[in-house]
This record gives structure tokens, C-alpha cells and sequence, in this order.
């Protein structure tokens, strides 16, 4: 656009193109054919995260991109994933992207069986009861309880922070908050923001840091600066 001396909305431009705004007025335009290549990437990258952790939603868009685009800038990256997500090409589940065939779609039978197990997750909040747990009192069989468990994470339902342990979208968007809010985010100082003991806050640290919500530096957990937490799904 600087090189035409010419406003951008004269430009006859393909309808495809990415356009991005730049300071000043400018634009950034970006042909098709340069991105297919990165979106490429993305979808290769996807495809082996499904691979390896099939019982995981995907993968958080900060920690897609430092895995399969980390040179690229991140006002490109995140208008990719929105052009992606628009066109279908990859979903969000939760916080996480996701290839559309890597979706689950749940009985009536479990539906009915999830309900009150995603209930005493919610209720528990930061301490939410452990598989073994929810097993014991709703009287269920163990592995049956994982499994479905298993199957509301990928669906995006749930987060699994450690084997066997759960968390509801609401109470981790809770914690994602705190952690935010906190001046030097340590496992002290977490520990005693949520209540929890210190084991459980240092699981808690140690999963956002691994979905790219933060990043350790020494002992203190920093927000990426462009990462953000998604709101609870409203019920």
C-alpha cells in the first residue's frame, strides 16, 4: 500500500487477501498463496498433537504457534487462526484448538452419567474430587468414570491439569484470573491466593505454563503478554 501512495480501500485486491492495519494507516496485505504453507503447518501440527494426546481438547493458540510458527509475527498468527476458524478449517473447544474431526459427541447414556460428575467438579472448584473419588460416590466403576472423563476433556468440557484430576471450565478460569492478578506468580504466593496446598499449586502453575497460558522464569509463572483465558461457557 506505501509503495501505490494509494489508500487501501482503492486497491483492487483479490476478496481472499489478509489484510492487516498497521500504525499510520497502513495496511499489511498478504496473498493466499503465502499462508498456505503456514496453514499447513498448523494442520500438520494439530494432527500429530491429536496423535500423541488423543485424550486432550488440542492445543492452546500461543503454544500451537511457538510449536509449528515461533519466527512469526503474532498479529499474523492470530489473524490465521481467526481466518481458520472462519472458514472451518480448525475448531475451538474451550481454550483450545482442534482439528473438526477431533470432536466428540456424547450418548444420552453418558450425557445423563456426565451431568452430576461435572456438577461435584464444579462445586469442588480449586480442589475438585479426584476420579477414584467421583468413582466412590456416585458409585461407579473407576474406569468408567475416567473414560468419560476422558471424553469431556476432548470435547473441551474439562481440563485434565494431572492424571485423574479434573478441573471445570469455571474454576480454572477463576484460577487463570488469580494468576493474572498476582504480582509475582509463585507457588507461595498462588498457594495462598486459592487456599490450596502447595503440591496442588504447583500442578495448577505447572499446567498453564504447559498450554501456554504462562511461562516460568526462575520460580515465578509470567502471563504471556498475548495470551488470555476464555470465559466459561454460559449454561
Amino acid at each position: 500500500v506505501r509503495l501505490t501512495q494509494l489508500a487501501p480501500d482503492s486497491l483492487h485486491l483479490p476478496a481472499d487477501i489478509l489484510r492487516l492495519p498497521l500504525a499510520g494507516g497502513d495496511s499489511l496485505l498478504i496473498a493466499p498463496a503465502m499462508l498456505a504453507p503456514l496453514e499447513t503447518r498448523m494442520l500438520d501440527g494439530l494432527a500429530a498433537w491429536h496423535t500423541r494426546q488423543p485424550d486432550e481438547a488440542g492445543l492452546e493458540m500461543w503454544r500451537l504457534k511457538r510449536m509449528v510458527a515461533p519466527e512469526l509475527g503474532d498479529a499474523i498468527w492470530s489473524a490465521l487462526v481467526a481466518r481458520m476458524l472462519e472458514a472451518g478449517t480448525i475448531a475451538r473447544s474451550g481454550a483450545s484448538l482442534h482439528l473438526p474431526s477431533h470432536s466428540v459427541a456424547l450418548s444420552e447414556a453418558e450425557q445423563a452419567m456426565a451431568a452430576p460428575l461435572l456438577a461435584a467438579l464444579e462445586a469442588g472448584r480449586f480442589d475438585p474430587p479426584w476420579v477414584r473419588d467421583l468413582a466412590r460416590d456416585f458409585k461407579l466403576e473407576e474406569d468408567a468414570v475416567r473414560a468419560l472423563l476422558r471424553k469431556l476433556a476432548r470435547a473441551g468440557q474439562l481440563s485434565q491439569v494431572v492424571p485423574d484430576l479434573f478441573y471445570h471450565p469455571a474454576p480454572l478460569a477463576e484460577m487463570a484470573s488469580i494468576v493474572a492478578g498476582l504480582p509475582d506468580a509463585q507457588a507461595a504466593s498462588f498457594r495462598d491466593a486459592t487456599g490450596l496446598g502447595r503440591k496442588r499449586a504447583i500442578q495448577v502453575l505447572e499446567f498453564f505454563d504447559r498450554v501456554g497460558y504462562t511461562r516460568r522464569v526462575r520460580n515465578t509463572h509470567l502471563p504471556r503478554p498475548q495470551a488470555s483465558w476464555p470465559e466459561p461457557p454460559q449454561v
